[in-house]
């Protein structure tokens, strides 16, 4: 009834022209500016009841457009087969497929160490247990592959072979093949297709495989929805999504961690992320070493950013709070304030506190992206400092003394990247 209700509220909304807009983006709002306590308090009432958007049950929302099937994925993410199944019909599946006693870790399965032994040790294929296991069972009528006689499965390895020479010789060679995978309720991708090949591509260090997703986990596709609704909702992603198969419309690119990255002068350390969103950045530095906080303010990007962070099996910390009422740690290696201190720029009491959380954060440098002062949002702030302004202004209230271009634009916007510094 609840869904329905919100539906029906919703189709209204999509009726007036524009309407829906400026509920949505309600700090556009020229009220704001004369009334600051209505904006806090429509926020306020928007933090605890935000997930209200993602009781709406309609139409709008379908994914198909968005979803792909067939994309390049990192060959690490497919860690798992699907090892107990009737058959190769997707729709005879059950509903506990990728529960754990129906996956086998690739690199335990007697097929990968058949492999492993034969290309990496050297080993003739005969003189392999694993061999001889296969060889058993196929006059039992359990087919290994397609292959149904031990000829037929000899030929098979000898192809193999063949495939060992051509991936070694051409680096590109991984894009004549495409595999069936599964995704299970977690994200996780499950491998539904010739698991002898598979291994043999990790045996060789191939980095990408061309996949074909073959079916998903409804727990999954419900999850894809409501991100779906929370993007749809709340405009374009300001970061890129980690997962593959979230494949939604973001601003941005890698290239500002890239810029970050390759200033870096650190190895490891803890990295505080302010505004950290969905924390993009927490997730590419864990990867890097880096022991990470992630500061965010809005219960929304915190609910997603969770899952999103178990989905890819991630340990960074999560503060649901202000910067400014950041109490748990006050020293880190590295801080990120990546396009966000201009909002405390806009009213003379976030201003001040700016100053004041600067003051008593102590850090080794600091990566920071200021905003473009010609912003339609930055027209009625408190100030509006130009980027040079604005360095020097973090300069001269904070523990850090010089700073250094490390990017000139970012995805095609005037918002440099600065590096500041003891």
């Amino acid at each position: 009834m609840k869904n329905q209700i919100f539906s029906i509220l919703w189709k209204v909304l999509n009726k007036i022209p524009n309407l829906k807009e400026h509920l949505f983006r309600f700090y556009a709002w020229k009220i704001f500016e004369k009334v600051p306590k209505l904006k806090g308090l429509i926020y306020k009432i928007y933090d605890r009841f935000w997930f209200i958007e993602l009781l709406i049950d309609t139409d709008q929302f379908s994914n198909s457009d968005l979803q792909s099937n067939n994309y390049e994925l990192d060959l690490m993410r497919i860690h798992s087969v699907l090892t107990r199944r009737e058959s190769n019909e997707i729709s005879k599946l059950p509903n506990d497929w990728d529960l754990a006693q129906n996956l086998t870790p690739i690199e335990e399965t007697q097929e990968f160490q058949l492999i492993k032994k034969h290309f990496n040790n050297d080993m003739d294929w005969k003189e392999i247990d694993e061999h001889k296991h296969f060889k058993e069972i196929l006059p039992h009528n359990l087919k290994v592959l397609n292959c149904s006689t031990e000829q037929d499965f000899t030929s098979y390895l000898n192809s193999l072979d063949n495939l060992h020479q051509k991936l070694i010789k051409d680096k590109s060679a991984t894009s004549d093949y495409h595999f069936n995978v599964l995704i299970g309720r977690n994200g996780e991708f499950v491998l539904f297709d010739d698991i002898f090949q598979v291994s043999l591509f990790k045996i060789v260090h191939k980095e990408k495989l061309n996949v074909q997703v073959v079916f998903r986990h409804p727990l999954w596709i419900k999850f894809r929805n409501e991100f779906l609704k929370f993007q749809s909702v709340h405009g374009e992603l300001y970061q890129p999504l980690i997962h593959p198969d979230l494949g939604f419309k973001s601003s941005h690119t890698d290239e500002r961690f890239l810029a970050i990255q390759n200033a870096l002068t650190l190895k490891s350390g803890t990295l505080l992320d302010i505004g950290a969103n969905l924390a993009y950045f927490c997730h590419k530095f864990e990867d890097l070493g880096f022991d990470c906080y992630a500061v965010e303010v809005r219960p929304s990007n915190v609910h997603f950013m969770k899952k999103l962070r178990d989905i890819e099996r991630k340990k960074f910390k999560i503060i649901n709070k202000s910067i400014f009422d950041l109490d748990e740690k006050r020293d880190f290696d590295i801080v990120l304030a990546l396009n966000i201190f201009h909002h405390f720029l806009r009213e003379k009491g976030l201003y001040l506190k700016l100053i004041e959380f600067l003051r008593k954060l102590d850090m080794k440098v600091m990566y920071f992206q200021p905003h473009d002062p010609s912003e339609k949002v930055m027209q009625n702030a408190y100030l509006n400092y130009d980027n040079k302004q604005f360095v020097e202004f973090i300069i001269n209230n904070s523990c850090l003394n010089e700073y250094a271009l490390i990017n000139k634009t970012s995805d095609g916007a005037n918002r440099p990247i600065y590096k500041l510094y003891k």
